[in-house]
């Protein structure tokens, strides 16, 4: 029986993914609940686990390629046994044939192109590589031979490399990284000399000549977030609150506390809209912007009101290095943001995702924060959210 692996949906704004790395090949035997490949959603990286037992019998996405969601990128033959595949082909003797002769047929020399071949050909460059990268290797100088005797170089080498090498010759290690992240030609540059930075610096700036970045998967995730949140039709409320700092603990901490607790007296504040439904859940699920060094993301504290202040203090410690799973950023039904670590006074925030509403916190300023929360005016009217937000000074003075 044959079992589809599929692009699955990973995060309820995934549409499609991206294949990174094959964990198996073809052949591979595989067991039920193993990792397969690793998939890149518009959140995180993850590793796609197979659902059964068996052998893969084809790859359908080759890495790099983008899949979307419910689509077929594997297939996993469940009846085949964890040894080899066996190839059931019968073992015949082939008799000896005899192949017919064949005719003789006139060859015609072009002296022209042989002549042109033999001048352009790169004959003076010894080593494995394709044509083209001899040719070019024999224009910049390049030894392949030697390169490939010191490892520097595959085997055979291809164009690619033999451009790494004469970027390597011409350029300073600065200066060759300039060159790689603004994609500049360097047949642009008199290669006669060792190029410094400072040269590659004044050529894109006389040329005006923009820096490319490929936006990363998160980018795009928190793009497609905010355009979904300006559609939201949301007001405004603008407060202060009193708060005393704990020793010991996050100004964060306490303030996903007090919020959480709060949550349980306000239903629809954990709730979210479906179709023609809305959706109310029983736990404070809080989604935390969090800065780290792979970016900036919407991450999701569980039962926020049942953890003590420790407990989310830690919390907030290791979700800022941890690996992140679809389970860390997903599930929640209001946020917050904290700006004020920067110095930042006040600002406002757009709702994450399918959340009630959002909470944006500035700086303390001797025991107050101005706080300004926005509130989806689909799920929360003015009176509704007014209560919320009086429960939540109410318990920010308990935690």
């Amino acid at each position: 029986m044959e079992y589809k692996v599929i692009m699955p949906i990973l995060s309820d704004t995934m549409d499609k993914g991206k294949i990174v790395k094959w964990l198996v090949k073809v052949g591979d035997y595989v067991k039920k609940d193993s990792p397969v490949v690793e998939v890149e959603s518009d959140k995180a990286t993850m590793q796609i686990e197979a659902g059964v037992e068996g052998v893969v019998k084809k790859i359908l996405a080759s890495v790099g390629e983008e899949v979307p969601v419910k689509t077929p990128i594997a297939i996993i033959d469940t009846e085949q046994k964890a040894a080899k595949i066996e190839e059931s082909k019968p073992q015949t003797q082939t008799q000896p044939q005899t192949q017919p002769k064949e005719e003789k047929k006139e060859t015609v020399v072009n002296i022209d192109e042989i002549l042109n071949e033999i001048i352009s050909s790169p004959k003076a460059v010894s080593g494995s590589a394709s044509p083209a990268a001899k040719k070019k290797a024999a224009e910049y100088g390049i030894n392949i031979e030697e390169l490939q005797k010191k490892k520097e170089i595959p085997k055979p080498a291809h164009l690619k490399d033999i451009d790494e090498m004469v970027i390597k010759k011409y350029f300073t290690p600065k200066a060759a990284r300039l060159i790689k992240e603004y994609s500049l030609d360097i047949n642009d540059f008199k290669l006669d000399h060792k190029i410094r930075s400072e040269e590659v610096l004044n050529y894109i700036k006389q040329n005006n000549i923009p820096k490319i970045t490929k936006l990363t998967p998160n980018k795009i995730a928190v793009i497609k977030n905010v355009q979904n949140s300006i559609k939201k039709p949301t007001f405004l409320i603008f407060e202060k609150i009193n708060i005393t700092k704990k020793e010991g603990i996050k100004l964060t901490a306490q303030i996903i506390k007090a919020l959480a607790l709060a949550m349980q007296k306000n239903p629809l504040t954990r709730s979210v809209l479906k179709d023609d439904k809305l959706l109310t859940y029983p736990a404070s699920n809080i989604s935390v912007a969090v800065n780290r060094d792979d970016g900036l993301y919407m991450c999701v504290i569980k039962n926020a009101e049942d953890k003590t202040l420790e407990e989310i203090n830690e919390w907030l410690k290791e979700i800022k290095t941890k690996r992140l799973t679809i389970e860390d950023l997903s599930g929640s039904t209001f946020g917050i943001s904290n700006l004020g670590m920067f110095g930042i006074e006040r600002f406002t925030a757009l709702i994450n995702d399918k959340d009630a509403g959002i909470g944006a916190f500035g700086k303390m300023n001797e025991g107050e924060i101005k706080v300004t929360f926005t509130i989806d005016h689909r799920i929360l009217n003015g009176v509704e959210a007014a209560k919320f937000v009086n429960d939540f000074k109410k318990e920010i003075q308990n935690v």
